[in-house]
């Protein structure tokens, strides 16, 4: 008859080897172990911030075409694009001046002279 003390040794080795083989193991707190690498990881793709980006500059671009224009020449020009197509009607409704617009273009001016 064998030692009781092995045989529940041998059990615990087979037990290890098989939590082992399925990709378990012991990891110590704060590390990167085995499962950080073979669990599947969900992306978290960011939204808010390329949409800020994209309103950021767009902004921007206004700004700096009302300053180097200036109020009279842009408002002209918003006037021939209210008279065009959809398209044109469209792009007029977006680059209409803003408080937004009037107030960074107000400190982009003195920048480009």
């Amino acid at each position: 008859m064998a030692d009781p003390t092995m045989q529940n040794f041998a059990g615990r080795i087979r037990r290890i080897e098989k939590i082992h083989r399925k990709g378990g193991g012991f990891e110590a707190t704060g590390t990167l172990g085995q499962s950080f690498y073979t669990r599947s990881k969900r992306v978290k793709r960011p939204v808010m911030r390329p949409a800020l980006t994209v309103l950021t500059v767009f902004l921007c671009f206004k700004a700096l075409t009302l300053a180097h224009l200036g109020t009279a020449d842009y408002t002209a020009r918003l006037d021939g694009l209210r008279t065009g197509n959809n398209v044109q009607k469209v792009g007029a409704h977006l680059m209409a001046i803003d408080p937004i617009t009037q107030a960074a273009a107000a400190g982009i001016k003195p920048l480009l002279r």
